[in-house]
């Protein structure tokens, strides 16, 4: 990562996904309940694309935080390559992380999408040795890591995420495909 990136990175505002997620879960619950659109309700409009995207950086950085045992925090940040920067600590030391968000979107919006689809589009990115991806599983499906086949990419990470429960109260996260 350069200098400069690393700067900007650093100035970020940081959120703990939990509280993140336990703000935006009231609103959810809010629309839920209300006689809106599903396509409202379901943030697929182009002004709640926003709140879809960083509700899906603060579950990804929950997960993680599991994961490592440790917060991983959400900076909004968005760039042509990256939606969001997760930062944690080592010791003294911030690491930083830009994120690219993909997703496998549910049945009803495009059934032949898939996550070895998702992957296989991976290799657009030729100069991205610093990008993580994180690619949401958003729909009931199965999925099998180990039938995933990974293509030679130029990212640093990629791991999947999704909810294993119809009401989204557990996830799951698997990855680091890249190792």
């Amino acid at each position: 990562m350069d200098r400069t990136w690393l700067r900007f990175a650093r100035k970020l505002e940081y959120r703990d996904p939990v509280s993140l997620l336990r703000s935006l879960r009231k609103i959810e619950l809010q629309i839920a309940t209300s006689n809106t659109t599903d396509k409202i309700k379901e943030l697929r409009t182009n002004g709640l694309k926003e709140f879809r995207e960083i509700r899906e950086a603060a579950i990804f950085c929950h997960g993680m935080s599991q994961r490592l045992g440790q917060t991983v925090f959400v900076g909004r940040g968005e760039s042509r390559d990256y939606d969001f920067v997760a930062s944690w600590f080592e010791g003294d030391t911030q690491q930083l992380a830009p994120v690219q968000i993909k997703e496998v979107v549910p049945d009803k919006l495009n059934p032949k999408a898939s996550v070895q689809a998702t992957v296989d589009a991976l290799t657009k990115y030729v100069d991205s040795r610093d990008l993580v991806v994180a690619i949401h599983l958003n729909r009931r499906t199965s999925f099998d890591p180990a039938q995933l086949v990974v293509p030679d990419l130029n990212i640093a990470e990629l791991w999947i995420f999704g909810g294993l429960a119809p009401d989204q109260s557990i996830w799951g996260l698997w990855g680091n495909f890249m190792k």
